[in-house]
């Protein structure tokens, strides 16, 4: 046994088992070798793959992203900008977006949209303040122009440049009233105004009536004027009567033009309103003017013009006279014993002498000079380009018609009226300053020689008054 075991045979088989392990450590080395590499292998495949899913995700994720960002976030904002950007130069024409997103986007375009409306309403309020302004300065203008106007022409062309302006969808005519015959008389017209008749009669326009404005036409059914002319005239129609210091004076007549009729805004009617009051105040203030210097240029009793008047009267003939060498006579006449009258019939009686021989001074002088009350029982007449014996004619008329008057006061006759006369004429008698002087010394000697005649002033008078 123990050869067996340590002998040769048993070496070589202790070697061949060392072989055989060595031979199976070598193969499984190889199998394992084998195997890693294979799992290697798989596992790059799996990280290839990986990866690629990985880098798939990514790109689909971005892409979503993007998509999300572009169509949920930079294109919205992006339109919001360019409103926002419009709506900061002033173009309030842009529409923003329709959003209903409950987000930061839809709050941002809730907010233009309150930013946009709130413009164009601060818009229409400044075009509005614009148009108020531009209409309060052309009625003031009109108003300098109306408080600068001597007659009521003046106040006509006024009204026909401004109305139009004021209120450019309407028609209209201004009437004055004329008191003596009761009429509403057209005193101008602008934009060739169709529905409303040149003349009518007081009562017969509802504004002057009821002393309000009268619209026949609109939210309200009302009687048509009659002054219209058809059914269709009311429509739209404005009576806007003129009232100066409680007086009814005249009237404002309006239609709506075909091409421009439209609704009446409250802005307009009070630009109407400011119009009438305006025009009626100055219409009064030249009635009231007029009245004025009546009391003060013209004699309440006779109607014939005061001294005052006189000066400036002679004045300017004077002038006329010296420019155009041209003859001016002045006609001084004296009521004979007009004491007579007062002391046998009253003041009154007197009083209705003095209207006869202003009536008559009146009549005939109509166009051809001037007469003048010039103090008590005087009166005087100043008859431009008229010479000495054309004067005397004229004297001789009015010397006769006096002598013709027949008055009766209380039922009592007042038997003949005459009167005494002095004529003087520029340049035959003398300078321009010394005219009247000259006939009062020719009336003087009508006087002393017997009255009820004419005395043309002679050399020796003109002499005494230089």
């Amino acid at each position: 046994a123990q050869k067996i075991i340590f002998g040769p045979e048993y070496e070589r088989e202790l070697d061949r088992v060392s072989h055989l392990i060595g031979q199976f450590r070598y193969m499984l080395d190889q199998r394992t070798e084998a195997a890693v590499r294979e799992a290697e292998k798989a596992s790059s495949r799996l990280r290839l793959t990986s990866e690629i899913m990985l880098a798939i995700t990514a790109l689909l994720f971005l892409f979503v992203l993007y998509f999300i960002i572009m169509r949920r976030v930079l294109r919205p904002v992006g339109r919001l900008s360019d409103v926002v950007t419009r709506l900061a130069a002033q173009d309030f024409a842009v529409e923003p977006p329709e959003y209903s997103r409950i987000d930061e986007i839809g709050d941002m375009a809730q907010a233009i949209r309150v930013f946009r409306e709130n413009a164009l309403e601060r818009q229409r309020l400044e075009i509005q303040r614009d148009a108020d302004l531009a209409m309060r300065e052309l009625l003031a203008r009109m108003t300098q122009r109306l408080q600068g106007c001597d007659a009521v022409e003046d106040v006509m062309n006024v009204v026909r440049l401004f109305a139009p302006e004021i209120a450019p969808a309407y028609a209209g005519r201004l009437y004055v009233h004329d008191e003596p015959s009761g009429m509403m008389i057209q005193g101008c017209e602008w934009r060739a105004p169709q529905g409303s008749v040149e003349r009518f009669r007081f009562v017969d326009c509802w504004a002057l009536r009821r002393g309000q404005t009268h619209r026949p036409d609109g939210t309200m059914i009302d009687v048509p004027c009659n002054h219209l002319n058809g059914d269709h005239a009311a429509q739209g129609s404005i009576c806007m009567p003129l009232i100066g210091q409680g007086e009814t004076i005249g009237l404002i007549y309006f239609e709506p033009n075909a091409d421009k009729a439209g609704p009446l805004s409250e802005s307009a009617e009070v630009y109407l309103d400011l119009l009438a009051e305006r025009v009626g105040l100055a219409l009064a203030n030249l009635r009231l003017h007029e009245a004025l210097r009546e009391m003060a240029l013209v004699d309440p009793l006779t109607g014939l013009s005061n001294r005052r008047q006189l000066d400036a009267m002679l004045k300017l003939h004077i002038e006329h006279a010296e420019q155009g060498g041209r003859p001016v006579s002045c006609l001084l006449l004296d009521v004979d014993h007009f004491k007579k009258f007062n002391d046998d019939f009253g003041h009154d009686a007197g009083d209705a002498v003095l209207r006869a021989v202003g009536g008559v001074l009146t009549h005939s002088v109509r166009g051809e000079g001037n007469a003048f009350r010039y103090g008590g029982e005087e009166f005087l007449l100043l008859m431009p380009g008229m010479g000495i014996e054309q004067a005397r004619e004229r004297a001789e008329v009015i010397r006769r018609n006096i002598a013709d008057l027949q008055l009766q006061h209380n039922g009592q006759a007042l038997g003949r009226i005459t009167a005494s006369f002095g004529l003087s004429t520029y340049p035959d008698h003398g300078r321009a300053e010394t005219l009247i002087s000259i006939a009062d010394a020719a009336l003087l000697r009508a006087k002393a020689e017997g009255r009820d005649r004419i005395v043309v002033a002679a050399v020796r008078e003109r002499e005494a008054t230089r």
